[in-house]
């Protein structure tokens, strides 16, 4: 079937960008050319009626030759080199029966159809491709390298060498209970609107270092995510302190205010030049042993920490930086014993720099490239028990703002032998509960987002309160009614938190609709999901009934409206279209008497989209 089909990305391939609705081109030079194709759909016809005037980039469906064809300047090629081949023609010409998955051109409306469920409908982007290679062409030898992702890995494989190299992405997941106040702005960042206190927004990670030698490292804190004026603290958070079990006497994490929240902190400040570690905003008693942090090392000075950002500016190289337990001596020999630190990393770029001798510190002229201190505890790393599962607990990386700032990019984590070091393990629950009692919701560790319904949701009358909350463990909620509870994956909850039931976006300019779109995808994205997998068990049940071609139609018929709406992921609509079919138990309109809608089966398609769309709302 074609909706399964894997391909790579070649020359003249054709992809679509679901964020601006656009389609582009992938062309010579590693470059993609977007596509005009109007809203009056791709033109059509015999090779003899291929336009005479085109221009780059126009497509045209060949009917003689059942080929997608594009301009290349020069001459009509096919879109892929040699393409699949789709069949074309008018309305009346769609195969029927087809098999699952089959793709036709339509040119009475100059679309492209998917057979799906038993009825053609327009297709979507994931009908047509996934794609898992991206094949660039090598400047140097003007050979073809595939790159692809495998078990999270990035596999570079140079077909002339038949060699394969893994790159570690690493990468770390904010935890979706503590990502406060902020925002995914154009670029997939994270970001703070206008906030001035440095305890009332940012994001700790699910993942979390325990041993001596494991860091939490970037590639670059700068680029465009730290700019003038900026101020950013990054630093660790013991597990104890994020769930809460004991404060030190401090503030937990985000509850407002500038300190507090933090095992060891400092900040980037972006003034007077380049960035310099500005001050902490720790609790003193929150960190280790309760005896503070400061700068300290050879980059401890903030004349040296903005000479440093100056020459990776000119020697071409991000500002590679990483917080973590010391192991020992850094690169200078100066022994850090196991205390929480940060350093910076001073590359052969910069030792090779003709400013070198000028912008670095004599020690770090004299000890090479390497890793090098600027602040650090007092006390060493803290034993803070266990998880349920035996793993020992740990400090998460936390990142925090003064606003109208934005995280150039996550950490990875580095040092560590179990890449999948996430609190998951600590047995936090995340509920979406309606009504909730007033006990229930004190007794919560977070309440995360908190909204009332609108007049436009299915299940509850407007104005029923609704809350994500957020507890060390399972909880009972003995205070509200058991229907009004709903409990939901942690990969989850940001999602839900993002849902225009409980952020209210502008959408009066390009920027703010892009912004809107993008910060909401992820909860469409999970109505997508489970629009599919409900369409899915249906079709499966009427696999199981084995209906005739004739009922079959009348089957698709019936329930058409659901369909399509299931298709393009429209939870609410599914559920209003599956509300008017009416089920025929009692006079059954089968073409030999068969019930093709029992009233069972729209009880159960309603139960699931009704729980569906209790966990995951957006009204």
């Amino acid at each position: 079937m074609l909706n399964s089909v894997k391909k790579g990305l070649g020359y003249r391939d054709i992809i679509y960008n679901i964020k601006n609705e656009k389609f582009f081109t992938y062309t010579e030079g590693d470059s993609f050319e977007e596509l005009d194709i109007a809203a009056g759909g791709v033109g059509s016809g015999g090779t003899a009626d291929r336009p005479s005037e085109p221009e780059i980039g126009d497509l045209f469906w060949d009917t003689d030759t059942d080929l997608l064809v594009i301009w290349n300047g020069s001459s009509w090629e096919p879109v892929g080199g040699s393409a699949v081949k789709v069949p074309a023609g008018p309305s009346s010409g769609r195969p029927n029966p087809a098999e699952e998955g089959n793709l036709y051109f339509d040119t009475s409306i100059n679309t492209l159809m998917v057979y799906n469920s038993g009825a053609w409908a327009p297709a979507a982007p994931d009908d047509v491709a996934v794609l898992t290679e991206l094949v660039l062409q090598d400047t140097s030898t003007g050979s073809e390298v595939v790159i692809s992702v495998r078990n999270g890995a990035l596999i570079v494989t140079d077909p002339f060498t038949e060699s394969i190299s893994e790159i570690d992405l690493g990468g770390t997941t904010p935890d979706p209970g503590t990502i406060t106040n902020l925002y995914l702005n154009g670029s997939g960042q994270y970001t703070s609107g206008n906030v001035t206190a440095a305890n009332a927004n940012g994001l700790a990670t699910l993942e979390y270092i325990n041993t001596p030698g494991q860091y939490f490292t970037f590639e670059d804190i700068g680029g465009p995510g730290l700019g003038p004026g900026d101020r950013q603290g990054f630093g660790l958070v013991r597990e104890t302190i994020y769930d809460r079990t004991d404060l030190s006497n401090g503030p937990g994490v985000f509850d407002g205010g500038n300190g507090g929240g933090w095992s060891l902190s400092a900040f980037w400040y972006y003034t007077g030049g380049y960035p310099y570690l500005w001050t902490s905003y720790t609790t003193t008693s929150q960190t280790p042993g309760g005896s503070g942090n400061a700068a300290t090392g050879t980059f401890g000075g903030q004349t040296n920490q903005k000479n440093w950002w100056e020459l990776c500016i000119k020697a071409g190289v991000g500002q590679k930086f990483r917080v973590g337990i010391a192991d020992g001596a850094d690169q200078s020999g100066t022994d850090y014993g196991n205390r929480l630190i940060m350093q910076v990393y001073v590359s052969q770029e910069q030792i090779d720099h003709p400013e070198a001798s000028t912008l670095l510190p004599a020690a770090a002229v004299t000890n090479g490239v390497g890793w090098y201190t600027c602040y650090a505890t007092t006390g060493e790393y803290e034993n803070m028990g266990s998880f349920p599962d035996g793993n020992d607990k740990g400090y998460r990386f936390r990142w925090s703002t003064f606003g109208n700032s934005s995280l150039n990019q996550l950490p990875y984590v580095t040092g560590v032998s179990n890449n999948d070091q996430i609190t998951a393990a600590s047995g936090q629950s995340h509920y979406v509960v309606y009504d909730c009692a007033s006990a229930d919701k004190t007794a919560a560790n977070s309440v995360l987002s908190s909204a009332v319904t609108g007049a436009n949701n299915r299940l509850w009358t407007v104005g029923t309160t609704v809350d994500v909350l957020q507890f060390n463990q399972p909880y009972a909620f003995p205070g509200t009614a058991e229907a009004n509870v709903f409990e939901i994956k942690y990969s989850a909850v940001a999602a839900v938190m993002a849902s225009p039931l409980f952020v209210t976006y502008p959408v009066t300019t390009a920027d703010e609709i892009i912004a809107a779109g993008t910060a909401v995808a992820p909860l469409q994205s999970i109505h997508q999901e489970v629009c599919d997998e409900i369409r899915n068990a249906v079709t499966a049940y009427y696999l199981v009934r084995d209906f005739d071609s004739t009922d079959t139609a009348l089957v698709n018929t019936k329930l058409g409206t659901a369909i399509t709406a299931a298709l393009g992921g429209q939870l609410i609509n599914t559920y209003d279209a599956v509300a008017f079919i009416s089920p025929d138990d009692s006079q059954p309109e089968g073409s030999s008497g068969e019930v093709l809608f029992p009233l069972l089966l729209k009880l159960v398609i309603q139960a699931q989209l009704s729980l569906y769309m209790n966990k995951f709302p957006d009204n």
